[in-house]
């Protein structure tokens, strides 16, 4: 065991020896200042320990001297040959006096000498991959002894003739300390195991054994980060609805959000590893620990902030935290970024508060996302829905759904099988197929092939097989995709409800020109009154300060007035009358101008133009009834009926294989 205590001469005080007198011969080993001897044993003075290197070269010097530690712990006796690099002794010595324990250390009873004939009794070592073998067999001494040699002298009696020297083997035992001193010598200088070899050695143990292994390095630790902020990751947890039922398809929090001033992670600095070593000693360093710059981690919307504790990465606005795995930098951004795709594994539906919101991976099939704007870097395969923003879809459309309710939608790759909704806004698409595409305007850069498309106007480079209903119609080429023609409907709003307005309005003028007529009549009637002439005239002349009435005059013109105030209010009547028939008039005048302009402009605006008919093209008619839902509401399947169906009342326009066709009803004789 290891002692704390310091070691005492007879009268109770610490000795220090500079020498030790050893061995029958009287030599004097001159020792280091700091290995101290005494009654309780051999010990170690840290306050005059250089290092691990000292205790080394003096165990080299006593051991090849012929010396070795009587009573050995062995444990210290490695602490102290290896353990204490340059500065760690200061620090050994700082740690005992806070604890209160002496700075001086035993690790042995005694320094004796090694019996030479003990010597050859410890054999050689083999080193294999980082483990000692030793192979322990019986060991002897040979002792000198005296034996008699006997003769007999002539009366037949034995007596000693002279005396022999014999060596005689005698069976002996290993000695632990000895061992650890002839294993040193032999290169095996830590990784001893004390409880192995002690009960080889006491059990008197024959064949091979591993006596020492090498210590592995203990790894150490790269630098981090440690998440600081609530709600960093996803709750995958399903979505609870208002009613209290649980959406399995949606959940809790996907995309939290995050408020300026938070702070997101702080880095936790590297650790260094422990040394390991081998059985000779050498040290085995451990991998270096990785470190990173925290700065290196900030994207937009956050910053690194540094003080007593260590750093931080902060918030710098309030947003939606997005963390890029190929880039490691971490961001918060008003718009929501998700890298992972959308499928029932990762996200979930969504419905998405935020106003723009990216998606860099898939749209799985019968999954769909809810927001405003809407930007898919790769394919969709499910539904995209968009309150009024712009959808756009970087890749391809394919068996999924686009629905704007009130703004546009981009494909700017392959629509297939495809259903793209946006009544109220523009559709462009590169390349359509086999889908029913419905927008205010629609344009398709390149090719649409069996598709069913309704728009107001309608742009097409190459249109192959498809069922088109718009007002205005721009093709570049028209043709037939096998067996399926090319037809064209142009949607002919219903004017019949302008035209009734229009003759109402005209009918009402009829009728207020009619009433002037006539009150004219009733006005030239009431002024022949002679009265009311002459109190008309003498009432112009007293305005006009042409005539002025004497005190007598006065009774008669206000009796006059009396007489004549039936007629006067009857004149009154009718100019208010006339009054209102005229405003009357001039609004209805401007609404017949109103409608006849939205007539005139919904005339103009039907009209189809294709450059080249490549094959079999029909282009008609077809009237809108007003009665019947609107096209653009239809599902699907019923807006494909009502395209391709033939329908009473439409009007052929065009029907062959080539040539060029261009119409406008506003032109047209229909």
């Amino acid at each position: 065991m290891t002692s704390d205590s310091m070691p005492q001469d007879a009268a109770g005080q610490a000795t220090r020896t500079e020498a030790v007198q050893e061995g029958d011969d009287g030599g004097e080993l001159l020792l280091p200042r700091f290995l101290l001897r005494g009654p309780e044993g051999i010990s170690v003075d840290l306050a005059h320990f250089g290092g691990s290197a000292d205790f080394r070269q003096l165990v080299d010097r006593l051991f090849t001297t012929g010396r070795f530690f009587r009573g050995l712990d062995y444990a210290a006796f490695v602490r102290f040959a290896w353990d204490f690099e340059p500065g760690m002794v200061i620090d050994e010595i700082k740690a005992r006096e806070a604890a209160g324990r002496p700075t001086v250390v035993r690790f042995a009873d005694a320094l004796v000498h090694f019996a030479p004939n003990r010597i050859p009794l410890y054999r050689a070592v083999k080193v294999v991959r980082g483990e000692a073998w030793y192979l322990f067999e019986p060991v002897s001494l040979d002792f000198e002894m005296d034996e008699p040699v006997y003769e007999e002298d002539e009366n037949g009696e034995k007596r000693v003739f002279r005396i022999e020297k014999r060596m005689v083997p005698q069976k002996t035992k290993l000695d632990f300390d000895e061992f650890v001193a002839q294993m040193w010598l032999k290169g095996v200088r830590f990784g001893i195991d004390v409880a192995q070899v002690g009960k080889a050695i006491a059990d008197g143990y024959v064949g091979r054994l591993a006596i020492a292994k090498s210590l592995a390095a203990t790894a150490g630790r790269d630098a981090g980060v440690e998440e600081l902020a609530q709600g960093l990751h996803r709750d995958d947890a399903p979505r609870v609805l208002s009613d209290g039922r649980v959406d399995l398809t949606q959940f809790r929090n996907r995309f939290p959000q995050i408020k300026a001033g938070t702070r997101l992670m702080r880095k936790t600095p590297l650790e260094l590893g422990a040394l390991g070593r081998e059985v000779s000693g050498r040290p085995v360093a451990p991998a270096v620990p990785k470190d990173f710059d925290l700065a290196a981690l900030a994207g937009p919307g956050t910053r690194v902030e540094r003080d007593g504790y260590g750093e931080y990465l902060v918030a710098t606005l309030d947003g939606f935290l997005d963390i890029d795995a190929q880039t490691n930098l971490v961001a918060v951004q008003e718009k929501i970024v998700n890298r992972e795709g959308v499928s029932l594994r990762t996200t979930g539906d969504l419905s998405l508060m935020g106003d723009e919101y990216e998606e860099l991976g898939e749209i799985q099939e019968r999954r769909t996302v809810e927001g405003r704007t809407i930007t898919a870097h790769a394919d969709v395969f499910g539904r995209v829905v968009s309150s009024g923003g712009t959808i756009t879809i970087k890749h391809n459309l394919s068996g999924g759904a686009a629905i704007n309710r009130d703004g546009p939608v981009i494909v700017e790759g392959l629509a297939a099988n495809a259903f793209i909704h946006a009544p109220s806004g523009e559709v462009t698409v590169r390349r359509a197929e086999n889908s029913v595409i419905v927008g205010r305007r629609v344009v398709i850069g390149e090719q649409a092939t069996s598709c069913d498309i309704l728009a107001e106007e309608l742009q097409i480079e190459v249109a192959d097989g498809c069922a088109l209903g718009a007002r205005s119609a721009v093709i570049a080429l028209a043709r037939p995709r096998g067996q399926t023609e090319t037809l064209v409907s142009l949607l002919l709003p219903d004017l019949e409800a302008t035209a009734i307005a229009i003759a109402g309005a005209s009918e009402r003028i009829a009728e207020l020109d009619a009433a002037d007529a006539a009150g004219q009549r009733d006005l030239a009637a009431l002024r022949g009154h002679p009265e009311l002439v002459k109190y008309m005239m003498l009432l112009g002349k007293l305005r006009k300060q042409e005539l002025a009435l004497t005190a007598e005059q006065k009774p008669a013109f206000q009796k006059l007035g009396e007489r004549v105030a039936p007629q006067l209010k009857a004149l009154a009547a009718l100019g208010e009358a006339a009054r209102a028939r005229a405003a009357e008039r001039e609004a209805l005048a401007g609404r017949i101008a109103g409608l006849e302009a939205e007539r005139d402009a919904a005339r103009q605006a039907v009209a189809c133009r294709i450059e080249r008919v490549g094959g079999d093209l029909i282009v008609r008619t077809l009237k809108l009834d007003p009665e019947a839902p609107p096209l653009a509401g239809l599902p699907p399947a019923d807006l494909r009926a009502r395209l391709r169906a033939t329908a009473h009342g439409n009007t052929l326009l065009f029907s062959g294989g080539s040539g060029r066709f261009e119409w406008r009803w506003a032109t047209s004789a229909e």
